[in-house]
């Protein structure tokens, strides 16, 4: 149990990663908080976080643990325009920096052309693969590339995934 957005003292982190130590655990913590804009509320219990701040809690603990493979389901759906773009700017820098794969599911264009090199499009019900696509935008993709994605390679890209009425 979690308790606090990130409590010192034993953690899942701890129990992962024995080779850590505590201290250093916390310091990191604190650093994920900080670079996901949450640093001051470290001690506050999920129920005082709004749905976005949970889910800027949630992506900190992830990469707390430094994986090899980061699962991402709509990690920013809750968040307003302004810190969802912070947000998906940072997290491209993240991944840059670490290497890890990342697996995002959004329902967002402009996320997943930013996020991504290679975009796979699902078919209504049942659901199935409809398309893959790879995506050879300049990493990484800030406002002097053209953030967000420039609009005719997402209308081309758009037009491109989205299946056919009735596919």
């Amino acid at each position: 149990k979690w308790g606090r957005a990130f409590a010192h003292g034993p953690s899942a982190a701890d129990l992962a990663r024995p080779h850590f130590d505590r201290q250093a655990i916390n310091e990191r913590a604190l650093e994920l908080l900080q670079t996901v804009g949450l640093k001051d509320f470290a001690h506050k219990f999920p129920p005082e976080l709004s749905g976005g701040m949970q889910q800027r809690v949630a992506l900190a603990r992830s990469l707390l643990l430094e994986p090899d493979l980061l699962l991402l389901d709509e990690p920013f759906s809750a968040l307003d325009a302004f810190t969802r773009e912070e947000m998906n700017l940072e997290l491209q820098r993240m991944w840059q920096d670490s290497g890890a794969t990342v697996l995002l599911v959004t329902h967002d264009l402009g996320e997943a052309l930013l996020l991504s090199d290679r975009v796979t499009s699902m078919s209504p019900r049942p659901g199935r693969i409809h398309r893959e696509l790879q995506v050879s935008l300049p990493r990484p993709l800030t406002a002097r590339h053209g953030y967000p994605p420039p609009f005719p390679y997402r209308n081309r890209l758009d037009a491109d995934i989205t299946p056919p009425p009735g596919s």
